[in-house]
């Protein structure tokens, strides 16, 4: 990995210019772009979540830029044990799963609800929680036993979820509903 590249992602902040500057850069630059998921993938590397920061926001504005690297993304998604890694990586499984310019595989997808179900189902913050529920309220439109099964943990937590959770909740139960 080149070494300025590195100390760039290091160095970096959660404010919202640093992320976009540095998404940017890998955008003018690709030749990062594989340096920057071995960099966010690699969870012995205490500053991984640096890096899911900028793989969140190029998710969300150049998804088909990732799309060598969703294989290895799937992989690592249930690994990550960072706060800030996972709620950079459920916002990145929500536009993964959305995209309408990647296709993901069965597998692929499979491994997405999984892991939106452990999110919701676990210890996870609020974000990932409501990223989880949008992804999975997109897969029921393809699974009718996700219909069945969000509404189930929504209402078994609904009462002892924060004001976010529950207006996400809302949200997912109406789209569900229709």
């Amino acid at each position: 990995m080149d070494l300025t590249f590195f100390n760039r992602i290091a160095k970096s902040n959660a404010s919202t210019n640093c992320r976009n500057g540095n998404r940017d850069f890998v955008v003018e630059n690709p030749e990062y772009l594989k340096d920057l998921v071995a960099f966010a993938t690699d969870l012995t590397n205490k500053n991984h979540y640096k890096a899911v920061w900028i793989i969140e926001m190029l998710v969300e504005t150049h998804t088909k830029m990732l799309a060598p690297f969703v294989d290895i993304i799937c992989e690592t998604i249930p690994k990550y044990k960072h706060e800030s890694a996972i709620r950079g990586m459920s916002r990145t499984v929500f536009f993964l799963s959305t995209s309408k310019t990647i296709s993901l595989s069965e597998t692929q997808q499979e491994k997405l609800i999984e892991i939106c179900l452990d999110w919701l189902i676990g210890d996870a913050k609020v974000a990932p929680k409501a990223y989880a529920m949008y992804t999975l309220g997109h897969y029921a439109k393809k699974h009718d036993w996700i219909k069945e099964e969000l509404r189930n943990i929504i209402d078994k937590d609904f009462a002892s979820q924060s004001a976010g959770y529950k207006a996400a909740a809302r949200e997912v139960l109406r789209k569900i509903s229709k």
